[in-house]
């Protein structure tokens, strides 16, 4: 009787203690459930509707199953804990993950932001450039650039797009983008305080437009 008590106490404890291991597997792929706008690399837009999520017997791989208007395609993103990132196929939903391709060329790679509104896609199989969770974009974040040029200066274009299609196809782009979005409060309150330091910012970013343009 004792031993039987034993097994159940251990089978219980196992089992609590997986409980949050379990949820944090699903954390992976999770995230992309619902509606997102996505935004092509010549700037048209589709939807993704992602309804069902799936994590293998082992952990190691998670899928998110959605479907891609206004063509009705099914498409797979994938995630491999070896890896650590997550992958866009436009794949039947019955192709179980062992058949899924292993060259990963067949794929293109999305970078999520932390809170999972929004992400960018690296250069790869599909010409995605970015995305956010709804129909209605994100309130945008302090932006240096828009306070430096003006909300409505059409040259914003150019560099989000360069944000987007060039900066964020790298960890370093990436983390440079992050840095920027993290001081601009900081560099918006400097100029408040001294608009000659706004006007030579202002001729720099100016000056570096064109070159950004050639870029793209």
């Amino acid at each position: 009787m004792k031993k039987i008590a034993l097994c159940a106490t251990c089978v219980l404890f196992c089992f609590v203690l997986l409980i949050p291991l379990a949820r944090a597997e699903s954390e992976y792929v999770d995230g992309w459930l619902g509606t997102w706008t996505v935004i092509m690399n010549d700037e048209s837009t589709v939807t993704w509707e992602i309804t069902e999520t799936w994590v293998s017997d082992t952990g190691r791989s998670h899928i998110a199953y959605g479907i891609k208007n206004p063509d009705a395609v099914e498409f797979q993103i994938y995630y491999s804990t070896f890896f650590s990132k997550h992958f866009y196929i436009e794949a039947d939903h019955d192709l179980t993950v062992y058949d899924l391709p292993q060259d990963f060329a067949e794929y293109s790679e999305l970078v999520p932001a932390k809170d999972f509104q929004s992400f960018t896609a690296k250069t790869g199989k599909y010409p995605i450039a970015s995305g956010y969770q709804g129909t209605e974009p994100p309130d945008p974040e302090p932006c240096a650039a828009s306070y430096l040029l003006g909300d409505d200066d059409p040259r914003l274009d150019i560099l989000r797009r360069f944000r987007d299609v060039k900066m964020a196809a790298s960890a370093a782009g990436i983390s440079m983008i992050e840095l920027y979005y993290e001081t601009s409060d900081e560099l918006i309150r400097q100029c408040e305080e001294n608009p000659a330091q706004k006007l030579s910012l202002k001729l720099m970013l100016e000056a570096v437009i064109p070159i950004i343009t050639i870029l793209l």
